[in-house]
Formats: structure tokens, sequence, C-alpha cells
């Protein structure tokens, strides 16, 4: 009974950690441009179609201006090398079903039985939230830099618990900027 249980359990934890959603990121960049020319950044507003939060998008900035100054960068309204835009898209996405079922075996005479049954299946649906942090030459409005980074969105998560993960995603996203450095 002691191998059943443990079995059951061990079970249940690779189904649990299988369907978990791990963090998606790539990036792209235009292969030409000099990154080593820019040094000073503004924030754009947030494009048309932009479906993250105000709460969401305050601490996605607040983390990009964090992370992009430890690496050096200084925001200036005056003058800015580049400008940084932020835009949040939120999906439902469905991910295999859970399934429940029952089944009656009734005696028939006296070697057989009837069986009756039935059962139901849900698929499962999660939210997930894909955000697009990019980076555009401040004079020649061209994108040189992109980074994406999609997993699933914790529900009922704490302010504080949001975050620390927006804090872990852009740090992801900003790892591989600027491109060629801490490679």
């Amino acid at each position: 009974m002691k191998l059943l249980s443990s079995l059951f359990v061990l079970v249940g934890l690779v189904l649990t950690l299988g369907c978990a959603t791990p963090l998606a990121v790539e990036h792209d960049y235009d292969t030409t441009y000099d990154f080593s020319k820019i040094r000073t950044f503004e924030w754009l507003p947030s494009p048309p179609g932009d479906q993250m939060e105000e709460m969401t998008e305050k601490r996605v900035q607040g983390s990009v201006n964090s992370q992009l100054q430890a690496k050096g960068y200084s925001r200036s309204a005056d003058a800015p090398d580049f400008l940084v835009s932020v835009e949040g898209i939120r999906k439902t996405v469905t991910g295999g079903s859970v399934g429940v079922g029952a089944s009656i075996a009734v005696p028939v005479g006296s070697h057989g039985s009837v069986h009756v049954g039935g059962g139901k299946s849900k698929p499962r649906e999660k939210q997930e939230g894909t955000l697009n942090l990019n980076i555009v030459d401040a004079k020649t409005k061209t994108l040189i830099w992109q980074g994406t980074a999609t997993a699933a969105i914790q529900a009922k998560a704490s302010p504080e618990e949001q975050q620390q993960r927006i804090n872990q995603v852009i740090a992801e996203l900003l790892k591989s900027f600027p491109p060629g450095k801490g490679k």
C-alpha cells in the first residue's frame, strides 16, 4: 500500500512539473547597428492594442529602468539615444483535458454481466501572457532590438510576487542586450 501511494505521489509530481509552462524567450536585433554608441534612453507610449494592465505596466517599466541602469544606461527625456516600448498580449490557451468517468457492471445470468458507463472530458484552459520589449533608435525611429517572453500568467499572485516574476522575466529578456556583451 505504501508503494502504491508513493507511486501516485511520484506520478502526480511528474505530471505537475511536466505541465508547467516554462518561460520562453526570443531575441532579435539589427546586426548592422553599432550598439556601443548608445548611452541614454526614454520610453515610448504604449502601442495601440496593448493589453497590459496599468499596474503591471508600471512594474515592467520600473524593472526595465532598473536593469538598463544597472547595465550603465541612463534615462534622458531631452536627448535619448534609444527609445523603449513594451506591449503585453494576453490569451487563453488550451492544453490537454481532464476526464472523469464511471461505469457499472450489472450481473446477467451465472457467467456474464452488462457494463454501462459514461464519461466527460473538460479542456484545460490557462491564461498565457506575451511581453514584447522593443528598442528603437531615437533618431531614425527604426527597430534595433526586440525581445519577446511568453509564459503562463500566475493567477492570484500578490503584488510582491508579481514584481518578483516581472524582474525575473525582464532580467532574462535583457540578458542579451546589448548584443555581443556577456557571451
